[in-house]
């Protein structure tokens, strides 16, 4: 194994513990801001992005209805004008 592959290694070693510790720390705060802290807002916060996302579910199947007709009616267009 070369000198490089070893340093590359390392560096990677690093990393990961690195991100272990981070995973850590963050699992640490998690524990420690308990579970009733902000369950209301939380709650709240996750019915108006339901609510948004279900807009937005609709409005990209509106958009795709269109899109499909849109090409069905030159997919027509050009068949017609290949015919003449």
């Amino acid at each position: 194994m070369s000198t490089s592959t070893i340093a590359k290694a390392s560096r990677v070693e690093r990393a990961f513990e690195r991100l272990e510790a981070a995973v850590d720390r963050l699992d640490v705060a998690i524990a420690s801001r308990g579970e009733s802290a902000g369950t209301v807002g939380d709650t709240e916060a996750l019915d108006r992005l339901r609510g948004e996302n279900a807009e937005l579910k609709e409005l990209n199947r509106v958009a795709a209805d269109r899109l499909a007709s849109t090409i069905q009616r030159l997919d027509s267009l050009i068949d017609k004008s290949a015919d003449s």
